[in-house]
């Protein structure tokens, strides 16, 4: 994998880099098809209400997400036609989200232009929870982040109330995790990095994300796919090395602290150091 539109060659820094990507291209199966859904449907299974959440006016956004994964092959029609059946709106929810291979968000702008989130199906996060989120404007959901509302947060807001129909616009996020497991859900009190890490244990973990405006309900649904990589591969590559090096060297205290890299930080800067 090309980690240069991810690591790139600069400081840290918050960034909107979108790109244009296909409907197909990111919402269809793919050939880890049958071991992601296992997966979701199995946690959905033991605690649907933890990974699956509805609030009131959200229905007709649901519907429209179903007809989008019909229509990109990302679920077959015998099971779309399951889902379209079930008259509850919570079952449906779970079911696309049990079927589906990406985590999705669903939200809508209020009147006075602020993005809310209303519903999804969240089965792999990255140490946060879906009921905590639900309900909240992208700027309350986004005000634990350092700095990101300040920097970003309008222009956030703008670019969710502008995007059009038919389009999959994407990005790229990364955090470092110590464990590879797709769902570190915060109930499951996943084990976190520390000072005394190993390259071993340490898992570069990437957010490909999609947003897509959903022309009949006037909402917006927020796609999220996940990649893992160990540590130990990322090294092998000198250039992606030095430019985590850089990202981890220049990035403010509060947002390492955010990220779960506070205490480790300098640890994971040694084992970046080729001559460290």
């Amino acid at each position: 994998m090309n980690l240069s539109p991810l690591l790139p060659d600069e400081d840290f820094r918050h960034s909107m880099r979108f790109s244009k990507g296909t409907l197909s291209g990111y919402y269809g199966a793919t050939n880890d098809h049958a071991e992601l859904i296992g997966q979701r449907s199995r946690w959905i299974a033991e605690q649907p209400s933890r990974y699956a959440a509805m609030s009131a006016g959200c229905e007709a956004m649901l519907d429209e997400a179903t007809s989008l994964a019909n229509d990109v092959g990302g679920i077959d029609g015998e099971t779309i036609d399951r889902i379209s059946k079930e008259r509850d709106p919570m079952m449906r929810c779970q079911l696309l989200g049990a079927h589906w291979e990406p985590d999705f968000l669903l939200m809508k702008s209020t009147d006075a232009g602020l993005p809310r989130l209303l519903g999804g199906c969240v089965c792999f996060p990255s140490h946060w929870s879906l009921e905590e989120k639900l309900g909240k404007s992208m700027d309350s959901i986004h005000s634990p982040v350092p700095n990101l509302n300040a920097d970003l947060g309008r222009q956030i807001n703008g670019f969710l109330n502008r995007i059009k129909p038919g389009i999959s616009w994407e990005r790229t996020n990364w955090g470092l995790a110590a464990a590879s497991d797709l769902n570190l859900h915060p109930a499951l009190s996943p084990p976190r990095l520390h000072d005394e890490v190993v390259a071993g244990d340490v898992w570069l973990r990437i957010e490909w994300q999609s947003l897509v405006a959903l022309p009949v309900s006037k909402g917006i649904l927020f796609g999220i796919r996940l990649q893992i990589m160990p540590l130990l591969t990322v090294i092998q590559d000198a250039g992606a090395t030095q430019r985590l090096h850089r990202a981890l060297a220049t990035m403010p205290d509060e947002m390492a602290h955010y990220k779960g890299l506070g205490e480790c930080r300098e640890r994971l800067l040694r084992l970046l150091d080729p001559e460290g």
